[in-house]
């Protein structure tokens, strides 16, 4: 395996449970969206304030750039599944995990935490879920739930999908 790909919506646990991965594998950790910020020099919500497609133009940069670095796990970010670059630069290089949880699950985790452009209610969470729902499955070699479960078992349940 080169790299271990995290998946899935946001508040689904993919920069918690990937620091948490790449401690036990001792292989770098890379957070999607701080590339993009650090490459670009703006937050997320100022790159969506420029519209979604420069968001995702930055993100896709930061994930082939990152597909060619040292076998690390890597946070993606909710929507980076869309492109189909994305995905073939995912499935090339490595192992795809899709973390899952449901729209309540998502809202309360990310209630507190920094602006999210597209998820400003529970609703919102789970039209965007069903949206990508089935390309989440097509682009996942294994999918772990997070519903209630503390990290490090997740973590625990992400290893061992690897260890196949």
């Amino acid at each position: 395996m080169a790299h271990l790909w995290l998946i899935g919506m946001m508040g689904t646990g993919k920069t918690t449970i990937g620091v948490l991965v790449a401690e036990q594998l001792q292989r770098p950790f890379v957070d999607l969206d701080t590339q993009v910020m650090v490459a670009t020099g703006r937050t997320i919500p100022e790159l969506f304030s420029e519209g979604e497609e420069v968001f995702r133009d930055a993100e896709s940069a930061a994930l082939v750039e990152a597909s060619r670095g040292p076998a690390s796990v890597i946070s993606t970010g909710g929507g980076a599944v869309l492109a189909k670059k994305n995905l073939e630069a995912m499935r090339t290089t490595g192992v795809t995990v899709l973390l899952r949880a449901s729209p309540d699950t998502i809202m309360n985790r990310i209630a507190d935490g920094p602006d999210r452009p597209l998820a400003h209610s529970k609703d919102a969470i789970a039209a965007i879920a069903d949206l990508r729902n089935a390309v989440y499955l097509e682009a996942a070699d294994h999918a772990v739930d997070t519903e209630g479960k503390d990290p490090h078992a997740v973590a625990e349940e992400v290893l061992a999908c690897v260890a196949m």
